[in-house]
């Protein structure tokens, strides 16, 4: 303790000294110096042990030297910002979302850099919480107004934008269960579309375009309640996304178009259809004729009846396929000069037509109709794992965890993510501050699930 706190008051110490006006001080705080070549450097200790993100990290050492330049911390792989170094002690700061790691110390002399790992790791302590966005919990109806008086009809589907307003959308089936478009923006929902007669008898999922003007959705007939038979729809920011257009009609077989996605890296949208199970890519014609606009890409695992979301990864390289009705989650390779989809694609996570809750790498884990899923800034993979009634977290590596909600349990509670309950949730969105917007059906309420 007493340690800690010489640490603690060196830190302040040196805050001060870079704060300082005086010129005579201001020029000794641009003297640095490099670490001594001729002299070993070395990481002995760090304190505190755990902490969330700002921890003031102190690191005990040896001949690190007064540039901040020469010097590198990560913990558990994310970069620590060093705030400053005076030789044998430096001060960085615990980035966000660090998780629990072993904390590495690099010292650069003379153009080589040396790694010196700590002999413990440093406990990162989320802060996470549940809570309510917008809606009235248990009244499903539609109702404009503040986040608080408004109500949702069956919320099953979010994004946003990069200014972090949120849209929504309303199941409908049908002419007399209509769906609709609404925003989520300043502290109130707006209904933006709703159109029983037209393309929005029964709207699916949406996902922009990278330019952030155009949102494309998704549009699932069924001939017992829908006329049109239009399967995807172009929104522009121009119109407010009030006013929508028909790109693709399909004839031949029912547009039962339940997933999207936009390539991040050549812009091209594919299309799920669960009517034949195929992936389809938009072309658009000259003509305009939406009869035509599309090619059959790939079948996945070659079955039919296959309801599923779609991801791209962040990279572009693969297209991820959340099997709803199959319970698991496929990835097929994309080569985005050639616009197609490899002939195979592999089981990434759970297991095909095998429903449960278990936690595990890979095929290890089970799902429960995995209906929606984002990649947050770290490459991890989160899932709204609909009848498991949770959110489930995928590492690039396959390892799935619970991340909120209670497994197998249905309920409404707000609080701390391993004691909140939710009621079917089908839609997610991680916002830019990396938190996770939750459309949560039965419920008929919009969460938030805090990562920080």
């Amino acid at each position: 303790m007493k340690r800690l706190l010489m640490g603690v008051m060196a830190f302040c110490a040196i805050v001060l000294l870079f704060s300082c006006s005086d010129n005579d001080i201001a020029d000794d705080v641009h003297n640095v110096t490099p670490p001594n070549p001729n002299l070993a450097s070395a990481m002995i200790s760090f304190s505190p042990d755990s902490g969330g993100v700002g921890t003031s990290l102190i690191i005990d050492g040896k001949n690190l030297g007064t540039d901040t330049s020469c010097v590198k911390v990560t913990v558990n792989g994310k970069n620590a910002p060093v705030i400053g170094v005076n030789n044998d002690v430096l001060y960085a700061t615990v980035p966000a979302r660090a998780d629990t790691g072993y904390v590495k110390l690099y010292v650069t002399k003379n153009g080589k850099t040396e790694e010196f790992t700590s002999d413990r790791v440093f406990r990162y302590q989320f802060k996470r919480n549940v809570s309510t966005v917008a809606g009235q919990a248990g009244q499903s109806s539609r109702m404009d107004g503040s986040y608080s008086e408004a109500r949702f009809q069956r919320p099953w589907f979010v994004t946003h934008d990069k200014e972090g307003v949120i849209y929504e959308i309303d199941e409908g089936r049908g002419t007399n269960k209509n769906g609709a478009l609404r925003r989520l923006k300043e502290g109130l929902v707006e209904n933006l579309i709703e159109d029983n007669a037209g393309v929005f008898q029964s709207p699916t999922v949406a996902a922009f375009n990278a330019a952030q003007d155009t949102m494309y959705m998704t549009h699932m007939y069924n001939s017992h309640n829908c006329t049109s038979r239009v399967g995807l729809i172009l929104i522009t920011r121009a119109s407010g996304f009030v006013d929508s257009k028909a790109l693709v009609r399909m004839d031949d077989v029912e547009p039962q178009l339940t997933g999207l996605a936009v390539n991040p890296v050549d812009g091209q949208i594919i299309f799920s259809n669960n009517a034949d199970g195929y992936l389809y890519l938009y072309t658009p014609r000259d003509d305009n004729d939406i009869s035509l606009s599309f090619k059959k890409l790939h079948r996945v695992r070659n079955q039919s009846g296959t309801e599923m979301r779609l991801v791209f990864s962040p990279d572009g390289k693969y297209l991820y396929e959340l099997l709803k009705n199959r319970h698991c989650i496929c990835r097929t390779a994309y080569d985005p000069v050639t616009h197609t989809l490899a002939d195979d694609d592999e089981i990434f996570a759970g297991q095909w037509s095998q429903a449960g809750y278990q936690d595990g790498v890979g095929t290890a884990a089970l799902f429960d109709q995995p209906s929606a899923g984002e990649f947050d800034e770290d490459g991890n993979l989160f899932v709204a794992d609909k009848y498991n009634h949770c959110i489930r977290k995928i590492t690039p590596q396959g390892e799935v965890s619970l991340w909120a909600g209670s497994p197998r349990q249905s309920g409404y509670k707000d609080g701390l993510p391993n004691e909140a309950k939710f009621n079917q949730p089908e839609g997610l969105t991680i916002m830019p501050d990396q938190s996770i917007i939750v459309a949560d059906r039965e419920n008929s309420v919009i969460r938030k699930v805090v990562v920080e």
